[in-house]
Parts: C-alpha cells; structure tokens; sequence
C-alpha cells in the first residue's frame, strides 16, 4: 500500500509539472521581489543623478510602493501560515498586476516593460509546473490583452509618463497581440517542462542521497559490528577510516584519523614503507607481530584499494588481536609437553623404584650387622634417608604423570581454601617471620569438583609461596566469585620471577630455587586444566609473584 500510495504520488507530480517545492519558492520570491524592485529603482535613480537625460522615475516609484505594500501583506499573510499554494497563487497575482501597472505607466502597448510578465510564467511554471505556468500564462494576456485594447480604443486614458507615439492601427494591434499570446504561451510549455525535468532530476539526486545514506549507514554498521579492526588509509599511509574494533584492540581513544599507520600499528620488525611498496605490486600482505612497547600482539591483512583503472588510491588494514590466541597455543604445547614428560617420568619412576626399594632394605639390614664402626652406620644411615628421599621424588613423579582420575562432586571451594590454609598455617615451613593474610568470599552454593586435587594445588601453591620468602614476608590470598569463575589471588613478596622464569614456570622439573623439583607447580597447573580453569602469572624481579587462579562455579 505504501509503494501504490508513492507510485500515485510520484505521478501526480509527473502530471503537474512541479519542479520545485512550492513553499521554497514562495519563500525565496518575497526576497528576490523586493531585492529586484530596489535594484530598479536605485539604477534609475543613480542614472538621473549621473546624467542629464530624464527618465520617468515617477512611475518607477509609484510601482515600488506598490511592491512594497503587497509584499508587508505577503508576508502578513505567511505570519498567518497561509497554505503555501494559496500563498503563492496570491504572490503571482499581485505580480501581474504590478506588472500591468508598470507596463501601464510606461507606454501601454509601446512599453518596455512587457517582458516581465515572462519571468513570472516562469516562476508559475516552478511552483505549479504546466498547468500553473498554463494559467498564469492565460491571466498574463487577458491582462495584457485588455489593457493595450483599453489604451488604443479609448477606453483607458494613456499615462502621461509614457512616450508620446501614434496608436497602433487595428492589424498591427491584433498582429502584436497574436505574437504575445504566442509568446506566452511558447515560455509556459518550455518553462513547465524544464520545471518537470528540474523535478525529475532532483527526485533522482534524491533517490541517489537516500541509497548513498542506506548504503553508507549499512556500512557503518557492519564497520560496527566487526569484532576485527579495520583502518582505511590514503596512498600516503594515512588513516581516513577506523571501526570502534580499532580503537578498542589499540586502547587507544583518541581520533585516528590524518595519523599515520607506521605509528598505529608499529609491529616489532615491520617498516610499513616496505608494506606500501609491496601493495603496489597488487598482493595482499599478510603481516603478524607485537606491537612495539605494548603487551598486544595482532595479525594483520594489508589490502591494496584500486580504481577503475587499477591505480592504487589506498590501503584497508585488517587486524585482530592474536594475544589471546598466542597464550592458547602456548598452553596447548606446555600440556603436550607435559604429558610427554610424564609419560617419560612414569617409565624411569617405575625403572627406579624396586631397585631403590633393595638398597634401601640391604642398606638397613647392613647397618645391624654387629662389629661395624662409627663411619660403616653412619654411611648405611645417609644411605637409608637418601634413598627415601629419591622414593618420595618418584612418588611426586608417578602423582604428576599418572595423576589419580578426577572425583567430582559436590564441594565448596571457599572451604576447601580456608582449611587448607589453616592447616598449612601450623605446618613447620611457615615460621616467625611469615605472616599469612586472608581474605575469602564464598560462592553461591556447592560446586562440581574433586575436592582432593584441590586440597593439593592450594597446598602446593602456599609451599611454593612460603619457599619464595626465606627470609620472611606476608602471603596474602584473596579469593571471590567473578562472573562464572571463582577468582583466587596468591600474592607473595618473595624474590620474584625473571621473564624466561616465568615462561617456564610450570614445566615439570624447572626449579629455580635449591633443593626444588619442579613438580610443585605443574601439578597445580595439571589440576586446574583439568578443572577446566585457568592460571596465570604476574611477577618481577624483588617485587613478588601472584599466581590468579580461575577455576568454573560448575553448580551441583
């Protein structure tokens, strides 16, 4: 129904001819009239004072008052909100007749003023298309018509101020007649006809304005929607264009656009005078790196924008922020890695525990056997302590590389957390100098997980904590629900980590510090993947180490 209720309108218009908005034009011509009139009359009255030649200003000012009275009613009238079609049928009869009054005072048949009766055929022809420009025309010689018949028959007193020329005879009054009406309406067809082609033409540029919106706002949005930033640049590098992915992968909230994108995206190893160089050979370059002194990583697509010609106009980057990704993949190859170094550590474990069981066994009885010396128990007692040392290291490899099957059930992580440091608290690791601060928020009712596992990576994670502060210090761990995580921080004010430390630090047997196995951490770590959370690691040299666990509220 909206597209018939269009159509008919669009060829209503079609049918009158309506060029230009009635309204506009009705508001313009109060202007252009008054400013037109004025130009007139200061012509004519600067040429009087110039010259010695005397020009008929009397009628000339007569006719502007006229003007001038007629348009303070129009104007009156538009104060009033008079319908603009009524508003301007209204203006164009006042323009007749303030041209048939000029043409009157100026000659009658032999004035030279006649012509302006075409100007308003015109402007009919704007506002009302073909059949105002018809009308007008029509009125403008009735008008026209009577007047010269009034002047030559007698009916109607010549103006003084007219020129003193015998009257026309009745084939030339008729011929000249003829021609005007002629004339007028030859100027009315042409007129409406350009109106109704000015129409189209702007109907057109309308049509055009609309799509270039849709299509513009379109493309705004889906620059919108994209979760990958986009830069548009000219030749030269520089940006024109940035979606709010760009701004949000940069933290940067400043505008981009006239910066360069050399100091956008200033990719470690990148020099984007070479990029530009090797778009103009018409292949896309794909580029990945970190940004330099900045924590983001980004992948980038540099595509080349051509013109019909192929002339290179510009450059779209297509980047996302592969940080993320990059931290995936790192974690997939520490669990392969680990998984390999378990599988070897459960062969040599189970290589080296029944022989050390024997020496352990022959090492005690030895140590009985009557008439040794100092030196022989002494030697069979370092023998025995050592080999139950070198037992418990297996025992912690077979744990890590064959880990015990996950007993899920109904627990409470926040419990489990406090008893933990509770009982760790009293153990003989933790002396005077260490204080150990707490802050725990439980979570909303019980959650699927083994609570045993969890046990362990606590405890291990307070051993590791207390062993990075020899000389004393404060533990601090915070713990609270964030979203479908439960959070735990474990901040210790140890000696720190150093950045390859940190890179390696849950990698099975690295130790940094004496008497370590390395085996501490990548269980922890082994037990929250298997939980199916995530832990992650800040520290620096003398400034501590926080390990942030994020382990899933699945509910009961």
């Amino acid at each position: 129904m909206i597209d018939d209720a269009s159509r008919s309108a669009s060829r209503g218009r079609a049918a009158e001819g309506v060029a230009l908005s009635t309204e506009r034009v009705a508001k313009w011509l109060l202007g252009l009239r008054l400013v037109a009139m004025s130009a007139l009359l200061v012509g004519a009255l600067l040429v009087q004072s110039t010259t010695d030649e005397i020009l008929p200003i009397a009628p000339l000012v007569r006719v502007a008052g006229l003007t001038y009275l007629l348009s303070l009613v129009w104007i009156v009238f538009w104060l009033l909100r008079v319908p603009p079609r009524l508003h301007g049928a209204l203006q164009l009869s006042g323009d007749l007749a303030i041209i048939a009054t000029l043409v009157y005072l100026t000659g009658g048949p032999s004035s030279p003023f006649a012509f302006l009766f075409l100007i308003v055929l015109a402007i009919g022809a704007l506002m009302f298309g073909l059949r105002g420009a018809l009308t007008v025309a029509g009125a403008a010689f009735v008008m026209y018509g009577a007047l010269v018949e009034a002047v030559a028959y007698g009916f109607l007193k010549p103006s003084r101020f007219g020129p003193s020329l015998p009257p026309l005879g009745p084939s030339a009054l008729a011929f000249q007649l003829v021609v005007t009406g002629a004339g007028f309406a030859i100027v009315a067809l042409l007129t409406s006809y350009l109106a109704h082609s000015l129409q189209r033409a702007e109907d057109r540029l309308q049509g055009e304005r609309a799509a270039s919106a849709r299509l513009f706002a379109v493309s705004a949005d889906v620059l919108r929607a994209v979760d990958s930033g986009v830069l548009a640049a000219d030749v030269d590098g520089r940006v024109v264009l940035a979606n709010p992915a760009a701004h949000r992968i940069l933290r940067e909230s400043g505008p981009f656009e006239g910066r360069p994108v050399s100091s956008l995206l200033p990719l470690e190893g990148v020099l984007w005078p070479d990029v530009l160089a090797r778009l103009a050979l018409g292949s896309p370059v794909r580029l990945e790196g970190a940004i330099v002194g900045g924590a983001v990583s980004v992948g980038c697509t540099v595509t080349a924008l051509t013109d019909g010609a192929g002339t290179l106009v510009g450059l779209v980057v297509h980047f996302r922020d592969v940080t993320e990704a990059r931290e995936a993949a790192k974690r997939e190859r520490l669990r392969e890695r680990m998984e390999a170094v378990g599988e070897m550590a459960a062969g040599i474990a189970h290589e080296i525990r029944n022989p050390l069981a024997s020496i352990s066994g022959s090492a005690q009885v030895l140590g009985k056997v009557p008439g040794l010396g100092a030196n022989e128990r002494k030697l069979s007692h370092i023998i025995v302590e050592e080999s139950r040392r070198l037992s418990n290291i297996i025992e912690s490899f077979l744990g890590f590389a064959r880990p015990p099957d996950l007993r899920r059930e109904a627990c409470d992580i926040a419990l489990i957390l406090d008893e933990t440091l509770t009982l760790f608290a009293n153990s003989a690791e933790v002396t005077s100098g260490h204080r150990i601060e707490t802050h725990i928020t439980p979570h909303a009712g019980p959650v699927i997980a083994d609570a045993q596992q969890l046990r362990q990576a606590f405890y291990n994670l307070a051993r590791n904590a207390i062993q990075a502060m020899p000389r004393g210090g404060t533990m601090r761990v915070e713990a609270a629900p964030a979203g479908g995580d439960y959070v735990i921080r474990w901040r210790d004010g140890g000696v720190g980590m150093e950045p390859h430390q940190i890179r390696e630090i849950f990698q099975p047997f690295k130790a940094f510090r004496k008497g370590g196995t390395g085996l501490g951490l990548a269980v922890v770590y082994s037990i929250v993947a298997d939980h199916h959370g995530d832990i992650l690691v800040d520290s620096k040299p003398g400034e501590g180490t926080t390990f942030t666990l994020r382990i899933p509220l699945e509910a009961a």
